[in-house]
């Protein structure tokens, strides 16, 4: 649906709350954060063990009670936020929206007037004008485009995956120079239903190119590959080669040359990684020991694969994607 203009809300909240799900402040201190989904609600976490996590739903409240957060995605240094909710005015229901970081305006994101009806993540930069967004409209069934502020709009859309092979380009996530932006491109909507590759794209549109395909290295147990960020080392991602006598379901990192290394032996499955600058990782991780019951728990990382801890023992994250930042 077309808009005559950019709609603004305004509010501020100074919510808080008290469990390890739901409270904390989150969005604060400078060790780097990660942001999740759980219960169609967004939460974002320090990157430090034993740190409570912020549910930036509540916070979110004064501008409308909405059923459904998701996809929460910061800028790499923290300083903005996109999220698709149903909390403002949209006529789809749920619409891409952004805000600062201190949570104080929900803006709806309508590039040209038009509404934006995501199909994953989006991803914003750290200067807060530029995002790419996955949605239809294009020449395959989901495509990225970009779309950029001018003032207190945002501009008409650009098609970044005009020259992609694959029906389903999602999930995006821009490199750490922000130069890059690294996304799922496959037969499917939901990767794990079909052949799916990591590529890459520039932004503007050039140089796309396959970063990892399921047959990149032999004996894959898997038709896909997905969820590919980049990293201090290269992009990390998630693939299913053998590592001795197994086959895992863990995390790789494809260097500036040479094959894939399985960065995450030490989990036997974990799913979509996320990089810090500082060189930490985090990743949903479903068989940390006292993990019974498999929860995607939200966990991190060293720089070298080791395992720090769990940022959100026994809840279980909703796995379509999670978000990093300074």
């Amino acid at each position: 649906m077309r808009l005559g203009s950019v709609m603004v809300f305004f509010a501020v909240c100074g919510c808080s709350g008290g469990s390890a799900v739901d409270g904390g402040t989150g969005g604060s201190g400078g060790t780097g954060q990660f942001t999740y989904t759980f219960e169609d609600r967004v939460y974002r976490v320090e990157a430090r063990v034993g740190a409570m996590p912020e549910n930036v739903s509540t916070r979110l409240n004064g501008f409308g009670m909405g059923a459904r957060d998701r996809w929460l995605t910061p800028s790499v240094d923290g300083a903005w936020l996109v999220l698709s909710t149903d909390r403002i005015s949209c006529s789809m229901g749920e619409c891409l929206t952004v805000a600062p970081r201190d949570l104080s305006t929900l803006t709806l994101v309508a590039p040209g007037g038009t509404e934006v009806s995501l199909e994953g993540h989006a991803a914003i930069n750290a200067a807060g004008d530029t995002i790419v967004y996955p949605s239809g409209g294009g020449p395959h069934t989901v495509d990225l485009w970009l779309t950029k502020k001018s003032g207190m709009t945002w501009q008409p859309a650009t098609l970044l995956t005009g020259s992609s092979t694959a029906a389903f380009n999602n999930m995006p996530a821009l490199s750490l120079d922000g130069q890059r932006v690294l996304f799922d491109c496959g037969t499917t909507r939901d990767a794990e239903t079909g052949v799916t590759d990591a590529c890459e794209v520039q932004l503007d549109g050039s140089g796309l190119r396959v970063v990892a395909r399921p047959t990149t290295l032999a004996n894959g147990r898997n038709t896909f590959v997905q969820f590919p960020h980049d990293s201090v080392d290269g992009v990390l991602f998630q693939g299913s080669w053998p590592i001795g006598a197994e086959t895992p379901e863990t995390i790789w990192l494809q260097g500036k040359s040479g094959a894939p290394t399985p960065i995450g032996s030490a989990l036997t499955n974990a799913v979509s990684p996320c990089g810090l600058r500082d060189g930490r990782w985090g990743v949903l991780w479903l068989s940390r020991p006292g993990n019974t019951t498999g929860a995607h728990e939200l966990s991190l990382m060293a720089r070298d694969g080791g395992v720090l801890g769990a940022l959100t023992p026994g809840v279980d994250v909703q796995d379509i994607g999670i978000g990093c930042s300074d």
